[in-house]
C-alpha cells in the first residue's frame, strides 16, 4: 500500500505525462496552501505557486459568493505567456497547473479534473 504523498507524486506524474509539453509544472497543496507535491519545473517555487493558488481559490470563492452565481470550480488566469489554473482536489486539496502559451487548454482540462478527483480521493 502506497503511501498518500506516493499516491499524490503519481497522480502528478501521470498528468505531466498525459498533458505532455502544455503543462509546464503542477504542485497540489492543501486548502492553506501548504504543498503536499510537486512536479515544478526549476524557474518556479513550488511554496510561491501554492500561497498564491490558495489566495486564489480564496478570492474566486468569494467572488462567486458575492456574485451568486454557485460554486466555484475552477479558477483560470491566460496571460501573454501562458496559463495558470487552480481547482479544488475534493475538501481538503487544491490542484494549481500551470500551462505553456497555446497549450490546448480543454485537453489540459480534461486531464487536470481527473487529476484533481484523484488527489481528492488520496486525501
Amino acid at each position: 500500500m502506497s503511501t498518500r504523498l506516493e499516491q499524490i507524486t503519481a497522480v502528478l506524474e501521470r498528468l505531466a505525462d498525459n498533458g505532455g509539453a502544455d503543462i509546464v509544472g503542477a504542485v497540489a497543496v492543501n486548502t492553506d496552501g501548504i504543498v503536499l507535491a510537486s512536479r515544478m519545473n526549476g524557474d518556479h517555487n513550488a511554496d510561491r505557486v501554492g500561497a498564491v493558488a490558495a489566495t486564489m481559490i480564496g478570492v474566486t470563492k468569494r467572488v462567486s459568493g458575492d456574485l451568486k452565481i454557485g460554486t466555484a470550480e475552477e479558477t483560470i488566469v491566460k496571460s501573454e505567456s501562458g496559463m495558470f489554473v487552480v481547482m479544488p482536489a475534493g475538501d481538503q486539496g487544491l490542484l494549481a497547473v500551470n500551462l505553456r502559451q497555446g497549450a490546448n487548454l480543454g485537453i489540459a482540462l480534461i486531464e487536470t479534473r481527473e487529476a484533481a478527483a484523484a488527489i481528492g480521493r488520496a486525501l
